[in-house]
């Protein structure tokens, strides 16, 4: 089911600010940004991608970790073998070229794929 790892997605309340951060502070490069909606960084010593989204002010996203997504051939397909396990799975969601959708973890931790 999975081919990869894919990225960290990481909630931040100010974008700009977490933009010029990760670059200034992490050395990361810019994929591409699109303000105020997300953001593709790439740290490339660590060879990880990092994206940023941006929560409300009082999102409860924001400082409760990042959420990883694994790399899949079929979204559709693995949100069905998820969910044949007994996983929670979220809808296929789609933003510019990337189809991805959220499952949880028994704790309620969320995951991500995309493809």
């Amino acid at each position: 089911m999975f081919t990869g790892f894919s990225h960290v997605m990481i909630w931040v309340i100010d974008f700009d600010r977490a933009l010029k951060w990760y670059q200034e502070k992490l050395g990361c490069t810019v994929n591409f940004a699109h303000a105020p909606h997300y953001a593709s960084l790439t740290q490339p010593q660590a060879g990880i991608r990092i994206d940023l989204h941006p929560s409300g002010a009082e999102g409860k996203d924001v400082g409760f970790g990042p959420m990883p997504y694994f790399k899949v051939a079929s979204v559709e397909d693995a949100l069905k073998q998820l969910s044949g396990r007994g996983v929670k799975v979220g809808k296929v969601q789609t933003e510019g070229e990337h189809v991805f959708a959220t499952f949880w973890d028994c704790e309620g931790n969320a995951l991500g794929v995309q493809q």
